[in-house]
């Protein structure tokens, strides 16, 4: 026990002493929770620039205008009356929309001639073009139906009928689960989760790298060779130290309005079950990869997608299958459907235990592997290992 204390007391010197694993470990959860949190803060995007190019320029015209500038998810940034330079102006100011209002648009209203009226969407970005289309499209209807409405009541129907006529059903949307459609509530957990993910999976690759790297590895086997202690030893002080990183991205939630989960003790097996895998795979990536340089750039190659093919928010179901097959080896993938679970759905630990047990599956094949391939490390290692660190030490002290 005081063996292995002591060496639990060399691992937490060694990793507070690694400055590059304290930036990962710390600073970039906080950094990265506070800055996405900051950026989508705001939850759906508003005031959305749009351009109305009125060639028409009668009182129903303005009329639009007005319509378009009082809706809350776009603003009338400019209007036109003439088409000149349009592709260039439209490219120039960003514009999210633009609306076309032909010649003659209101006398062929009133003349029953359907004139067409243009919205362009700017779709290379798609939140703002949906949210700028949603809008055009909300002052068009409403425009449609009181000029609907208009013409059955100079017919001499009365509003009433005619508003029936018009609309002889109406429909009531509900929304579930996040009933603002907060573009943060969706998007910012699933990111800390893959920040999370992230940093354990880098900070674990230089676990075993940096004992072969710097020739430390001796100061471990000299005083003890058993796989299981050794594998416990690096372990322990990142799950210790990892709960103080969860708690400091668990104050931010609130800080951010974004609702934890009813069922913490769920959430908390959860996130045990999730961690596991990734420090296993972190710890694997050390043991085969016994350089820091380019452990850690493999992490990063195996880390940066995993957001993307996690399912999170492009369904797997809509991925060819061996990009979803790939989806599925990673422990993101399957932690992010159980928080949704948890923290949309108000789902209880026995609604996520499909996903806890490929979580576990996970954490006993690379545990396995991680133990076989460190099982080889030590065989490695000569018999009079322990009396050359012995003497090293002694040379040292001296």
């Amino acid at each position: 026990m005081e063996t292995f204390i002591a060496l639990i007391k060399r691992e937490f010197r060694m990793m507070f002493s690694n400055s590059v694993v304290m930036a990962i470990f710390f600073a970039a959860p906080v950094v990265y929770g506070l800055l996405f949190g900051f950026t989508y803060q705001k939850g759906s995007p508003s005031n959305l620039p749009i351009m109305v190019v009125d060639l028409d320029q009668s009182a129903l015209s303005s009329k639009i205008v007005d319509m378009l500038d009082d809706n809350e998810l776009i603003t009338v940034d400019m209007v036109k009356y003439d088409k000149t330079d349009l592709p260039k102006t439209i490219r120039s100011e960003k514009y999210k929309a633009v609306i076309t209002i032909p010649h003659h648009f209101e006398a062929d209203i009133l003349q029953k001639r359907d004139p067409e009226l243009s919205v362009a969407i700017n779709t290379a970005n798609i939140v703002s073009a949906n949210y700028s289309a949603k809008g055009v499209q909300y002052v068009m209807k409403t425009l449609q139906a009181g000029i609907e409405i208009e013409g059955l009541k100079k017919q001499g129907i009365p509003e009433e009928i005619a508003r029936h006529q018009y609309e002889p059903f109406s429909v009531n949307y509900e929304r579930y689960y996040n009933e603002t459609a907060n573009y943060m509530r969706f998007l910012w957990p699933g990111m800390i989760g893959t920040i999370i993910q992230q940093v354990f999976l880098l900070a674990l690759a230089l676990t075993f790298a940096r004992e072969f790297e710097e020739g430390k590895w001796h100061e471990i086997t000299s005083k003890t060779k058993k796989g299981w202690k050794i594998m416990g030893i690096k372990i322990l002080p990142f799950l210790l130290t990892g709960v103080m990183m969860l708690a400091a991205v668990g104050v931010m939630f609130p800080m951010f309005n974004i609702p934890l989960a009813e069922n913490m003790p769920a959430m908390a097996v959860l996130l045990f079950a999730f961690l596991l895998p990734v420090i296993f795979l972190g710890i694997l990536l050390s043991l085969l990869v016994p350089n820091q340089l380019k452990a850690t750039e493999i992490a990063m190659v195996l880390a940066t997608p995993s957001f993307v093919v996690s399912g999170f928010t492009w369904p797997l179901s809509q991925m060819p299958d061996a990009v979803a097959f790939i989806g599925r080896c990673i422990p993101l993938t399957h932690f992010l459907a159980a928080f949704r679970e948890l923290s949309f759905y108000g789902a209880g630990l026995s609604d996520i235990i499909p996903q806890l047990k490929v979580l576990a599956l996970m954490t006993v094949i690379f545990g396995l592997l991680s133990m076989v391939l460190l099982y080889f490390k030590l065989r490695k290692i000569p018999t009079n290992d322990a009396e050359q660190a012995k003497e090293l030490e002694m040379n040292i002290s001296k």
